[in-house]
């Protein structure tokens, strides 16, 4: 009874964020802000170059634009690559990262804080330093920043739909694609759950509103969904997704299963954080936790107290369809159908992932940027006055 009730939730919580991205786009506006992009970069000589290539090419204005590199202590070439941009470009900036003692502000948020700090546009672009952007992302991301809205999540995605991936690097873009749709539909019902750092604009009077990230400063990740949930909860303006193509962006999935995973326990570190800051979201991972440790940790309980497979399979069975719709719509809006084929061994594997890194995630340690990082249980500030 307890695994039908866990898994009932969950599948009407899908249900909903999926019926929500069926709503009709609002409309966006023709308005020109000043924007600043803002990306910490760390021992990224492989990427830095191509991303600096991508934003020369932006169709945004230029006098209304400028793009803030913030050099988080590299050891290898990318800063003189980035240096051999500056020379070239007026509107590009290099800052090194000074060490803050007095915000306490852990690393990449400390870069970002920095780089917002010397920033003079009125929105803020972040993305990462490995990422690909299309030329009409700066003019995109802007034109849903209608005058109540502070905060706009744009669609990331790992890899492309042309070939070359192997099915591990296509597990983790079909999962990625899964977990963007229910942001997407969770957003759309003002209900804001998650973002991703690789694509997300603000106002940088927003951010200055909830005092950037001293709430959170103390958390190793987390500039992107718990600066999401901080402008939610502290502030009035509005938070969007940015559906068109014309903003979308991607990464490369991890090469690794090491990687892959100490990648996806840094995301889940910061669900226990939820507890304190956002209830609903915290209620969600727990059912979706809950309801993927019930089917495949209980089968066998179930079998051995009942000789019978059948609650934990109709149990599964409705998982995985709910999983799917969800997962169909967003293949179909952010143009990835060729990742479809890959969803029944991803709808498997991801009940034992779900399991672990979400406790690993709360309790483990991971690696990021060659730093080795220990998660702790640390309470959220309620404290904090904004001057």
């Amino acid at each position: 009874m307890v695994l039908i009730i866990i898994t009932g939730l969950y599948v009407l919580i899908v249900v909903t964020f999926w019926a929500a991205l069926f709503f009709p786009n609002k409309k966006n506006t023709t308005k020109l802000y000043s924007v600043s992009v803002v990306v910490a970069a760390r021992n990224e000589q492989q990427t830095i170059g191509t991303l600096l290539s991508d934003l020369v090419q932006q169709t945004y204005p230029d006098e209304l634009h400028e793009i803030i590199i913030v050099n988080d202590g590299s050891t290898d070439n990318t800063g003189s690559i980035v240096d051999s941009f500056v020379q070239n470009y007026p509107n590009i900036r290099q800052l090194h990262v000074v060490k803050d003692t007095e915000t306490g502000l852990t690393a990449k948020k400390n870069a970002l804080n920095q780089g917002i700090r010397h920033s003079s546009g009125e929105i803020i672009l972040s993305t990462d330093a490995d990422c690909r952007i299309k030329p009409t992302w700066i003019q995109s991301m802007v034109s849903y920043f209608t005058d109540d809205v502070g905060m706009v999540v744009g669609f990331s995605q790992f890899g492309q739909s042309q070939g070359g991936y192997s099915l591990f690097q296509q597990l983790q873009a079909i999962d990625f694609l899964s977990l963007m749709s229910a942001a997407q539909g969770a957003i759309n019902l003002n209900c804001p759950l998650a973002a991703s750092g690789q694509n997300l604009g603000y106002r940088k009077a927003a951010f200055e509103q909830i005092g950037g990230f001293q709430r959170v400063k103390s958390r190793i990740s987390g500039d992107d969904v718990l600066l999401l949930q901080l402008i939610h909860k502290f502030t009035n303006w509005k938070i969007r997704f940015a559906p068109s193509p014309e903003c979308f962006n991607y990464t490369q999935p991890e090469k690794t299963v090491k990687a892959f995973f100490s990648q996806r326990k840094r995301w889940a570190s910061n669900g226990s954080y939820q507890l304190q800051l956002n209830l609903i979201f915290f209620l969600f991972i727990t059912v979706m936790f809950l309801a993927n440790a019930g089917i495949f940790i209980g089968a066998p309980t179930y079998f051995f107290l009942y000789n019978s497979f059948k609650i934990p399979i109709l149990c599964l069975f409705a998982k995985i369809l709910v999983e799917f719709l969800i997962t169909w719509k967003g293949a179909i809006s952010y143009q990835r159908i060729d990742l479809l084929k890959y969803f029944p061994i991803w709808a498997i594997l991801q009940m034992p992932y779900v399991i672990y890194t979400g406790i690993s995630g709360t309790f483990g340690q991971f690696r990021w940027k060659g730093r080795k990082h220990l998660q702790e249980l640390t309470i959220f500030r309620t404290d904090y006055e904004v001057d």
